[in-house]
């Protein structure tokens, strides 16, 4: 018998009277980092986000980004979010579906939050690092099934990444948020990463911020990156929707 494997978008924030906003997972697919963010985009915003595949029994992994973009378009079912952010593999899973909704017609907002259009070179003390804190979003107990189901993924998404290059440009308003380069995140080519988004982007607008890059959505640096999405997208940090 064939596992039934529930539909990839998931809603966080319903707001049936708003523009929508979807949200595209990092490495791992978890969307725990995510929900400070969807109560605060909730204000303004319908806020979705595309579960990744494989991390459901039943459920096929994808074996590049074009397809994570593809099944993130699929997803959506005909809605045309007016803003899309995505965070690490996020960012660049939500810069190729919106290039695929400007070939439908639609340009929403784009927030990227430190993703690279460049192939990602492996280095496996820092996979190892980042599958730890992966990992320790399960809990203290979690299913072995479960665990071996999200570490198979973390795995091809890491090779996903590393065979990826964008090549099309984005004609939509895009935001890019880096963060700085630190020790401790053991990520390089941070300067690359910008001077290529900026050639593929031209409506482009960059700011950096000040926190590690598993550490944008803690409570001490969300204010900070929800007054740079407020600017760009012209909407209150402290109010309420117009």
């Amino acid at each position: 018998m064939t596992a039934t494997v529930p539909g990839r978008l998931v809603t966080l924030v319903r707001r049936a009277d708003r523009p929508v906003c979807v949200l595209m997972p990092g490495a791992g697919g978890g969307l725990q980092p995510y929900l400070r963010l969807a109560g605060y985009l909730g204000r303004f915003y319908q806020v979705c986000a595309v579960r990744a595949s494989g991390l459901l029994p039943g459920d096929a992994e994808e074996d590049s980004v074009p397809a994570m973009a593809d099944a993130a378009l699929t997803a959506l079912g005909g809605r045309s979010p007016e803003l899309v952010f995505g965070w690490s593999l996020g960012g660049t899973v939500g810069w190729e579906l919106c290039v695929r909704l400007a070939d439908r017609g639609t340009c929403p907002d784009l927030v990227i939050v430190d993703s690279s259009p460049l192939p990602r070179r492996p280095v496996p003390e820092t996979d190892e690092r980042i599958w730890d804190i992966i990992a320790a979003g399960l809990g203290p107990r979690p299913d072995p099934a479960t665990v071996t189901r999200l570490r198979d993924t973390f795995r091809t998404q890491l090779r996903v990444l590393a065979g990826y290059a964008a090549t099309r440009s984005y004609p939509g308003r895009v935001l890019l948020l880096m963060c700085p380069d630190t020790p401790a995140d053991g990520i390089t080519g941070r300067a690359d990463a910008v001077r290529r988004w900026r050639e593929l982007a031209p409506n482009l607008r960059m700011a950096t911020l000040d926190a590690d890059h598993y550490a944008v959505f803690d409570p001490s640096h969300l204010p900070l990156l929800a007054t740079e999405m407020a600017g760009f997208l012209g909407i209150d940090p402290d109010g309420a929707a117009p």
